[in-house]
């Protein structure tokens, strides 16, 4: 019965790899996101690969797939590196393309904040500290914030996952 795998694939190929396990009849998953850049001063959003340089296959165990899986044009190596492959949780990859579909194809930033929300930062050297949200950065990866200090705002940017609402 086929489980799901974790590939790594060398460095900027993922798509060759991709390409040429699915030629060799292979199932293939690797989940987007979606990352705001800017481009000629206009922000654009772009799919990116959610875990860059991995993929997931979903395979047989027999050694003439696993030969042809290891030695596809692109693949680094099959994770874990040793003899003893430990395959994932079906419901892990279900997850995902559950993510992706509510998404549209893609696994979309959570929309928990507002500009004007009150927020509390949860740790780092600013924990317990209260400001509002701002905005989103740039990507998925920054927020701004306003916090107060000294009498002054000051803007703030950090990581969302450091961030509650107050």
């Amino acid at each position: 019965m086929p489980e799901w795998f974790v590939i790594q694939t060398k460095v900027r190929e993922d798509k060759l790899a991709r390409s040429m396990l699915e030629q060799a009849g292979v199932e293939v998953y690797q989940p987007q996101m979606e990352k705001c850049v800017m481009h000629a001063r206009q922000r654009q959003l772009k799919r990116y690969p959610l875990f860059p340089n991995y993929l997931f296959v979903r395979i047989d165990t027999d050694e003439q797939t696993l030969h042809r899986v290891r030695w596809c044009r692109g693949v680094s190596r099959m994770l874990p590196d040793n003899n003893q492959l430990v395959p994932l949780d079906e419901g892990f990859v279900a997850a995902l393309r559950e993510l992706e579909n509510q998404g549209e194809g893609v696994i979309r930033k959570p929309v928990d904040f507002q500009p004007g929300d009150k927020i509390q930062i949860k740790s780092g050297p600013m924990k317990d500290v209260y400001g509002i949200f701002e905005a989103w950065g740039s990507d998925v990866d920054r927020v701004h914030i306003l916090v107060e200090m000294v009498n002054n705002q000051a803007r703030v940017m950090m990581h969302p996952s450091l961030i509650e609402k107050a």
